[in-house]
Order: structure tokens, then sequence, then C-alpha cells
């Protein structure tokens, strides 16, 4: 008992809790982007978007993957929006809507106990589909049905990779149109944010089917919960070499990797970390946390945990915009215009802070 009192007090705490003018882009062609999961923190996103669309950064992206909030805003991507308009949804999200449930009390606990998730998440999976469909008239849209979207106008659409953490199979999982061509961008997208005790985790078949309801007794279930758990900042999933540009030539590693240098990064970092990370060896080690009270102690441990379990490769933060979080906690929460213009402004200064080093260095 004292055990699962621990890990839901952890879980809930861990959710409760000057502009440079616009230039035409001198960046390398992107082909990929990849955004960090990040709880509250991935706003700022927004801003580091309109930035890189206003240079033309984003004009050539064929592929968009990300975890948790990074998955949200790549799936808006995928399916259409623009910069702006990703900025107007999360302006305009009902964050409390997210947190459904009858009998939240006696209900939440139900549902941890038998579903492992507090809150249902399909509050979050209608939204989505909401979404979805003002842009395609499709709020069921399965990851095949983009890429054929993709395929037919690739300037307006794009792939889908998200991530989630298979816990029966102990193991990342990568979602898009390659793997599970059936399932719902919804469905993959509520994956990725289902914070483990928090949302109730997804179920899906020995055939990677979402089930919904109560499994049957003898049925091959697998329980998918968060992808930050074990992928965070999914940087390498393109790093494949039939992700390449034709005619680029590369020799795979011994797990079949290359380093694929058309994969643009959003992560989001403390202030005290981003110096350490734009070294020319890249990040040597994690800046230290100082440690004050309960709220610091829970962020140091949380950081500590997540960074090392999600290792960042060298060669990685050149291809990396990192984000000051201006020490944002990831909790689920509601907060205030001027506190979300003030992370958009932090990742729009962030992206600009990228491309004037990327530009000294060519």
């Amino acid at each position: 008992m004292k055990l699962r009192a621990l890990l839901l007090s952890f879980g809930i705490w861990l959710l409760g809790s000057p502009i440079i003018q616009a230039q035409p882009a001198t960046t390398p062609r992107y082909r990929n982007l990849v955004m960090e999961g990040g709880g509250i923190r991935g706003i700022a996103y927004g801003g580091a978007l309109l930035e890189l669309e206003q240079r033309g950064v984003l004009a050539g992206l064929t592929r968009v993957g990300g975890t948790s909030a990074g998955a949200i805003q790549a799936a808006l991507l995928a399916v259409g929006y623009s910069a702006q308009e990703i900025i107007d949804v999360v302006n305009a999200t009902p964050v409390q809507r997210l947190n459904d449930g009858r009998f939240i009390f006696f209900g939440g606990t139900h549902r941890l106990v038998k579903e492992y998730g507090w809150y249902r998440g399909d509050e979050f999976s209608t939204y989505l589909g909401e979404l979805v469909a003002r842009k395609t008239k499709n709020a069921h849209l399965t990851l095949g049905e983009l890429h054929a979207l993709a395929q037919k106008e690739p300037t307006r659409f794009r792939d889908l990779y998200t991530t989630g953490t298979n816990l029966t199979q102990q193991r990342v999982q990568v979602f898009s149109h390659e793997t599970t061509p059936t399932m719902r961008v919804a469905d993959a997208v509520r994956i990725s944010m289902s914070i483990p005790l928090y949302f109730r985790a997804v179920l899906l078949d020995a055939k990677n089917k979402v089930i919904t309801g109560t499994p049957a007794p003898s049925q091959p279930v697998q329980v998918l919960v968060d992808g930050g758990l074990l992928a965070n900042y999914p940087i390498d999933l393109f790093d494949y070499p039939r992700y390449l540009a034709a005619g680029t030539a590369a020799a795979p590693d011994a797990h079949g990797h290359v380093f694929n240098p058309e994969t643009l990064g959003l992560r989001l970092d403390r202030a005290e970390q981003i110096p350490l990370d734009g070294a020319p060896a890249g990040r040597q080690q994690l800046a230290p946390y100082d440690i004050t009270d309960f709220n610091t102690y829970m962020g140091a441990l949380y950081t500590v945990a997540l960074e090392n379990l999600n290792p960042v490769q060298p060669a990685d933060w050149q291809r990396t915009i990192s984000i000051d979080f201006l020490n944002f906690s990831p909790k689920i929460k509601r907060i205030s215009d001027a506190q979300k213009k003030q992370l958009m402004d932090s990742g729009r200064k962030g992206a600009q802070a990228f491309l004037v080093r990327q530009q000294a260095q060519r």
C-alpha cells in the first residue's frame, strides 16, 4: 500500500503541478521533425514552430514525430495545421476537460487499480479527433489514411510517427503507417500521452488493435503507456537508411542506425542545462539542481531519472533546438494566457538561437 501511494503521489505531482524579424531560410533542408515530451511545457513548441515556419524551415517536412506533448503537436502538423493555428488551438484548449471520469474519487480509485490510471483519457481522444476532423473531415482518420493524404498532397499533409511504452513487451513501440496503418491518429497520440497512473493505460490486442471495454478472459493483452518513459526525445526515429535522401550513402551501425542530417529536433531544457548542451562536444553532464523544497526535490528526481533513461548521443545536439521551459512544471494544469505567451516566446527564442548558431557554423 505504501508503494502504491508513493507511485500515485508521484504521478499526480508530475501532472498536477525582443523577437528577430523573420528572414528567408538559410539552413539545411529538413525533411523530418521530432518533438520531445514535456507536459504543459510543450506549449513552448508553438513559438518555435512559428519561427521555423516563417524562416521556411518547415516547408520541406515529410515526416513528423514525437512523444506525449510532442506527439500532440506533431499530429496537428501532420494533418495540416499551420504554426499559428496550433498556437490558436493551444490557447483555446480547455485543459480541465481532459481530466475525465465519473465519480472522480471513488471512480478514480477503481480505475487506478483496475485500469492503471486515475482519469479515463476518453475526452482527450474525442477532442483530438475533433481537431483532426477540422482538417480532414474524418475524426477517425487512420495512420494509413493520413499517409495516403500525404502522398496525394505532400505540401499539406505529413506522415506521423508517435512512441509508446509497451509495458507487456518491456520496450518502446513506434506507431505509424508502416507499423500500424489501421490505427486511428487519435489513438496513436492517446497512447503516447498516457501518463502512468494519471491516464488509463491503452490496451492493444495481439494485432495492435485498440481494445475497448473489458478484454475477454483468454484474450492476449498488451498494456501501453506514455512513450516518454523510454523514449521521451526520440530524435533517432528516422535514423535508418530508408529515411535518407535518395543518393545518400551511409554505413549502418550494429543496430542498423545511421545519422540522418535531415532530422531536426525540439526539446525542453532548464536554462542551466542549455549552455552545457550547446558545447562543441555536446552534453557532458547534467547541470546541478538547487533543491530547496519538495517541488524542487521532485523536479530533480524527475530530471535525473528521465535524462538517464533517455540519453541523447553527442552528435544529436547539432540537430537539436533546446528550449528553456522557464522552470515550469510538466504537470497538466490550467495556466494563464500570459504564462502561455512566456512559454511560446521562449520557444521562439530557442529556435532563433539555433538558427543563428547554425548560420555561424556555415
